[in-house]
């Protein structure tokens, strides 16, 4: 698995408070569960949203912050 993505490095450094990150697909964003929770904390807690088009998820929104938890509590279950 390839660890080093220096573009999303380069984003994560260069996003402000407000922004929106729009993506096609979760998993184009998180080489695994993990980092992707830890990824969406991070955003959430800087004030930066995440919109994933194809899995019709935002979680700029109560609704979509729930989705997105149940879609994680899913693959964390299938994973065990």
């Amino acid at each position: 698995m390839k660890s080093d993505r220096p573009q999303l490095a380069a984003m994560q450094q260069i996003l402000r408070e407000g922004d929106v990150i729009y993506i096609y697909k979760l998993d184009r964003l998180g080489r695994s569960l993990k980092h992707l929770l830890e990824m969406t904390s991070d955003f959430e807690k800087r004030g930066i949203g995440l919109v994933s088009i194809n899995d019709h998820i935002d979680i700029t929104t109560a609704q979509g912050r729930f989705i997105f938890n149940i879609f994680a509590s899913l693959a964390e279950f299938e994973e065990t």
